[in-house]
């Protein structure tokens, strides 16, 4: 009999420690095992074995669940550290480090098996029917039981005399991919260069900030080429789903292999296999989005991070980790190099590399025709028709009529962004957000962007019965309609959070336009990363939206997102041209959009960050705290509040509701990095003696403020 540290399955702040357990068994750190817990049955990983008990009448363990460990020293650490810097539980890191099928609570998530016949013994005696059934077949094993079945009629025989024995195996998944040829290239001396900066280069951090079209991705797979020919393993990182096949595409290309693919469209099964791929040692190369981060690579050798300035790359939900910085974790583990790509890098990343701390790697030059030409439209003074300015419904016809391609950005899905009644004014809002609910004319439903609940629409307004609506706004829906009606002859595709639900659908929708589109319309997912040879004309609608968002990071966020979009567009060998809608276009950041140019964006940001003491000069955490009512939650922020009278903090302020609770904020800022850590989890504890009923969330460095 031993005794061994269990985390238990339970996400509570107040249950961040291990619990000892009596093992009559065999098991391993980094093992699951069932155990009791109070009047449940929970389970557990094991933190660590053979420890010397503190308490009496300790109670055993119900099961062991796995022979090998599921995850290894370096995960285990990996999964101790993101906890203590993102004030989160060691259990919720273990859980978003495994595959679903894997994780404690897996019982929606059941790995399915299949029939394998295998050789047992062959020296069984057999008739001679059998034994010529036995030797059609002897040289295919192992085989799937069921295609065995179908091929001979004298199966049952040879398994039950054992000469076959059936072997339970995971049922292979298939993820579907377009392939593709590999594009010849041919090295610009800048691309030359940055790759022997890189590979010769002392440090283990490089940002390569390269303009839209430079070659940044050739110099990925360069580098990720002289990786594996010693044996070792590469990750690419994209930011979102939409980005991953044609990430996938140019590395299989190019590489000729069968590589693991992670993202979140992957069923259950599917992220298993994948997963067990890397685990087993079958695969150097892993491309994914943020989850695959915590693959179980033995021999790390290069991480590539793609679009390093994305949100996407921020968790929004326990543990919310930052992807960067579990690389960063993982590279020091592995001893390997990192490379961050973007042309436009998040701030943070940049101020890094303007100090010294990281190395800066440029590519200033297109490899193919001049930068696109930008087109700021003054809206003032435009004229307009179905939201589009003249300037750009004549550029698009223009284009059309030289059976180009046209890809329009409007950041908001839907066909109506707000629901009012034309007699009382009344504005169809969620219950639970309090936000206004957007109208889905396809589905003929009410939507809220901001919890996703849905309701149905019978056109009557609840409050005076009126039929009648104001149609204010317009979402990426009407846009495609008004288009439609605009272009009858143009095939118009639509690219938004509603059309790529189904699987695959991203993969589906970016084939679709390659081959037969005219006109491609989507919200910021149409911005980075797509690679189209025909596309010569990029129109952004209602480009002020992101600047009128009340978030230190709205400028930061409206440069990436005009600078990406406007890069979609002469990718190849036609002149591109982007038209940007706007209302402010002397702003700085569409005058540096303008002009392509990123440093005096970057310049004049920063002065700004320093003037409201917001990062990268300091390190931010928020605090919410939900209740049913808003004066018990106010009341809980302003001690908290006073409870951190060593820090700066602003608020507390009341902002949207969420399931019906009211949420009250904090914004807490520190220079000491390790202070204002050491300082939040003091705060969780505190919270946990008040004993109150109010709940309180946790964010440490988050992306953005609103909500």
């Amino acid at each position: 009999m031993s005794y061994i540290n269990v985390y238990i399955e339970h996400n509570s702040l107040a249950l961040n420690t291990t619990f000892t357990y009596a093992c009559d068994q065999k098991v391993e750190v980094g093992c699951r095992v069932r155990v009791p817990f109070g009047a449940q049955d929970l389970i557990g990983f094991v933190e660590s074995v053979d420890v010397l008990p503190k308490v009496k009448n300790i109670k055993s363990v119900l099961e062991v669940l796995d022979t090998k460990p599921l995850l290894n020293e370096e995960l285990m650490t990996l999964a101790h550290t993101i906890s203590q810097n993102y004030v989160c539980s060691v259990i919720s890191v273990l859980k978003t480090m495994l595959p679903p099928a894997l994780r404690p609570s897996s019982i929606e998530h059941k790995i399915v098996y299949e029939d394998w016949a295998v050789l047992n013994d062959e020296t069984v005696a057999l008739t001679p029917r059998q034994k010529e059934a036995f030797a059609s077949i002897r040289d295919q094993l192992p085989m799937k039981a069921s295609i065995l079945r179908k091929k001979i009629s004298l199966s049952r025989p040879l398994f039950e005399k054992g000469v076959l024995a059936i072997e339970k195996r995971v049922k292979e998944s298939v993820v579907p991919m377009e392939e593709i040829e590999d594009s010849s290239f041919v090295l610009t001396e800048e691309q030359q260069a940055a790759i022997e900066n890189i590979e010769k280069g002392k440090n283990s951090v490089y940002l390569l900030h390269g303009v839209t079209g430079s070659g940044k991705t050739e110099v990925f797979l360069q580098l990720a080429k002289k990786v594996l020919s010693k044996g070792k393993q590469v990750l690419f990182l994209v930011p979102e789903i939409g980005l991953t096949p044609m990430m996938i595409q140019r590395v299989k290309a190019r590489f000729q292999t069968k590589i693991a693919i992670y993202h979140s469209s992957l069923n259950a099964q599917e992220k298993y296999e994948q997963y067990q791929l890397v685990k087993e040692n079958k695969v150097s190369i892993v491309v994914g989005t943020r989850s695959s981060v915590f693959m179980p690579f033995s021999n790390l050798g290069l991480i590539l991070m793609d679009e390093e300035h994305d949100s996407s790359y921020k968790q929004d939900s326990m543990p919310r980790y930052h992807t960067r910085d579990v690389v960063m974790e993982r590279a020091k583990s592995h001893h390997c190099k990192v490379v961050l790509s973007s042309a436009t890098p998040s701030l943070d990343s940049y101020a890094r590399a303007y100090k010294g701390v990281y190395q800066l790697v440029t590519l200033t030059k297109r490899i193919s025709l001049q930068i696109p030409k930008i087109h700021l439209v003054d809206m003032k003074t435009e004229q307009v028709e179905n939201g589009l300015s003249f300037s750009l419904i004549n550029a698009i016809q223009q284009a059309l009529a030289k059976h180009q391609q046209v890809i329009l950005l409007l950041n908001r899905r839907g066909y109506l962004p707000v629901v009012k009644c034309t007699q009382c004014e009344e504005t169809f809002t969620c219950p639970d957000c309090g936000i206004a609910l957007t109208y889905h004319k396809k589905e003929d439903l009410l939507m809220c962007h901001c919890c996703g609940r849905v309701f149905s629409f019978d056109h009557t307004c609840p409050k005076c019965h009126s039929h009648s609506f104001y149609r204010l706004g317009m979402g990426t829906e009407k846009l495609e309609e008004n288009l439609q009606s605009m272009f009858p002859k143009a095939y118009i595709v639509r690219m938004d959070a509603d059309s790529t639900r189904k699987k695959n659908a991203h993969a589906k929708l970016l084939k679709e336009f390659e081959e037969k589109g005219d006109i491609l319309v989507g919200t910021q997912m149409v911005a980075k990363g797509l690679d189209y040879q025909r596309v010569s004309v990029v129109g952004i609608l209602q480009a002020d939206a992101s600047l009128a968002r009340i978030d230190y990071q709205s400028a930061e966020t409206a440069y990436s997102m005009l600078e990406q979009a406007s890069g979609r567009c002469g990718r190849g060998q036609i002149e591109g041209n982007v038209y940007i809608q706007t209302f402010e276009p002397d702003h700085y950041v569409m005058q540096s959009v303008l002009q392509h140019d990123y440093f005096s964006f970057f310049s004049k940001e920063m002065k700004y960050r320093h003037l409201g003491m917001y990062p990268p000069y300091v390190y931010l955490c928020t605090v919410i705290y939900q209740d049913k009512r808003e004066e018990k939650a106010m009341q809980v922020a302003q001690n908290a509040k006073a409870y951190l009278s060593d820090l700066k903090v602003l608020g507390p302020i009341s902002i949207s509701m969420r399931q019906q609770k009211a949420r009250v904020r904090l914004v807490i800022k520190s220079k000491d990095k390790e202070l204002l850590t050491q300082r939040v989890w003091q705060l969780v504890h505190h919270h946990m003696r008040l004993k109150t009923t109010v709940k309180q969330d946790i964010n440490m460095y988050p992306f953005g403020l609103e909500e």
